[in-house]
């Protein structure tokens, strides 16, 4: 499905799954709540996904210490956990390299149209960035509710916002991943009606486990990518069907 801005939110474990397996980040939530909530070792930082429909579902603090200084980044519902992702593990990871820490940067490589290297907008017209002198950075996609309405008569989709002092690499990361070609893989049932006017579907029969064999060969992958090491044969993974108990 693409463009993947456009494709929904996703599985949520594609945000919290490399944070907890590949960098020891603690789940700290109460049980039965619906609230989750994660944080590092360091406690530097929290990541909390609540389903509050009048407010962001994805928050990450990083609280400052001595003379960092705090900062936050929050995404809506319907943002693909695949972009929210490429963020959180930029963060987790730390700073990466110098060529993919000037967001602007990314955003004309991929050539979208920009005003003033305020504003940018994607060249179909349904993701509108801006950032302000001081940092903070908003970024709005938005996608036609009817298939006869015109690109005038659109309707908010997801939001996300950067506050002054987010990293440059981690804006860099989250832009990077927005403005991918790459499409991602959803189910067309579980959509919301009015996204489906505005994305190309690809339809494919795909076996019901290849989304979740995904997701945990994505973590494997960085798990070699943080340790240098090969991974040794994986144990059971969360979700994974138990193994039948032998008589």
């Amino acid at each position: 499905m693409s463009p993947r801005y456009l494709a929904g939110g996703g599985d949520a474990r594609w945000v919290t799954a490399p944070l907890q397996q590949v960098y020891r980040w603690q789940i700290a939530h109460l049980p039965l709540s619906p609230v989750v909530r994660v944080i590092p070792r360091d406690r530097k930082a929290e990541l909390h996904l609540s389903p509050d429909p009048d407010q962001p579902w994805w928050i990450l603090r990083h609280l400052g210490a001595g003379e960092e200084e705090p900062w936050t980044m929050s995404f809506g519902a319907r943002t693909p956990a695949e972009i929210i992702t490429a963020a959180t593990i930029a963060y987790a990871a730390g700073p990466g390299p110098d060529d993919l820490a000037d967001p602007v940067a990314v955003l004309e490589q991929a050539g979208w149209t920009s005003r003033h290297q305020r504003h940018f907008d994607s060249p179909d017209g349904h993701v509108h960035i801006g950032r302000l002198t001081n940092g903070p950075w908003h970024i709005e996609v938005t996608a036609g509710t009817h298939p006869w309405q015109g690109s005038d008569r659109q309707a908010a989709v997801w939001e996300a916002h950067f506050t002054e002092h987010t990293p440059p690499h981690v804006i860099a990361a989250f832009l990077t991943d927005l403005v991918s070609p790459d499409p991602v893989l959803r189910d067309e049932r579980a959509m919301a009606p009015a996204l489906r006017y505005s994305v190309r579907i690809q339809r494919e029969r795909v076996p019901a486990k290849q989304a979740e064999a995904t997701l945990w060969a994505r973590v494997d992958r960085l798990i070699v990518l943080s340790t240098g090491r090969e991974l040794p044969p994986s144990p059971q993974r969360p979700g994974d069907p138990l193994p039948r108990r032998a008589r």
